[in-house]
């Protein structure tokens, strides 16, 4: 098992691996250094909502968390939450708003997993992704719901292909939820200047990463719970007050949380995440 979990570290983080060591099964070390995506504390990394220039895609380029595990892991619940507010704005009919959001996977995330995703035998998706990116531009709903499903099974597959390395799979799912968050909070601040949104589509971003983040926790509820039931009501709470600031898929007039806000809650919500 130590060989197979070594050899997950060299695969998934071939790029960012630098003569780091794996102790006891710890963490693959990122070369990248001293990055807010990275796994500091709160008091030695600066808050994204500090930097908004650098949200977006600059936001993802630094490799992400340093254990290359939660970073996979990140990166396809990323691809879902594109997938999901693109998903909420064509229930609005809004299919010319929605299909940024289904180009965002190829992109923006999917060549900065391929290697990987090759390495390691995962079953490919990018034709798929790009499938169902078409059936959005032609606005065909039956052929969007059924590519949908397809994609949908394709991470469920990418997903499972690295959980078997994840011990316990419930602290690395609440970790990795708190990295979406991270990646939320960039693009929400970067989507405003002067006190007002101009960017909606990093609006509508940071509303996808939430929600699957909030998916995320749920799904591992019964596990978080059994372990510490005080950590998830905590993180619930923040989550819900976090929610708050997208009462829709297209942004309000003004903003109802500031960065900074939004950035207490989700360091928050990193902390109690920690705990399992």
């Amino acid at each position: 098992m130590a060989k197979l979990t070594r050899k997950l570290w060299v695969g998934i983080g071939a790029a960012t691996l630098a003569g780091a060591s794996v102790a006891g099964g710890a963490m693959a070390q990122d070369v990248h250094k001293g990055h807010k995506d990275g796994p500091a504390s709160a008091a030695e990394a600066k808050s994204p909502a500090e930097n908004p220039a650098e949200g977006g895609e600059a936001y993802l380029t630094d490799g992400g968390p340093r254990d290359t595990r939660i970073r996979f892991y990140r990166d396809i619940a990323l691809m879902r939450g594109h997938l999901l507010v693109g998903g909420q704005l064509i229930e609005l009919e809004l299919w010319d708003e929605a299909l940024p959001h289904f180009l965002h996977p190829t992109e923006e995330l999917y060549g900065l997993m391929e290697k990987y995703i090759k390495l390691h035998n995962i079953r490919p998706f990018s034709r798929e992704l790009q499938a169902l990116a078409q059936a959005v531009k032609a606005k065909r709903k039956g052929a969007y719901e059924q590519a949908l499903k397809v994609v949908d099974q394709r991470l469920d597959g990418a997903l499972e292909a690295v959980r078997k390395f994840m011990n316990p799979l419930r602290g690395f799912t609440a970790r990795s939820a708190a990295e979406v968050l991270k990646v939320a909070l960039s693009e929400y601040a970067t989507s405003i200047e002067g006190g007002r949104f101009v960017k909606p589509v990093e609006y509508q971003d940071s509303r996808g990463f939430v929600w699957e983040a909030e998916r995320m926790i749920e799904a591992a509820a019964p596990e978080l719970t059994r372990v510490d039931a005080a950590a998830l009501e905590r993180i619930r709470r923040a989550l819900a007050k976090l929610k708050a600031a997208w009462p829709a898929p297209m942004p309000p007039a003004m903003p109802i949380l500031q960065p900074g806000e939004m950035s207490a809650l989700v360091s928050d919500i990193e902390l109690h995440a920690s705990r399992y």
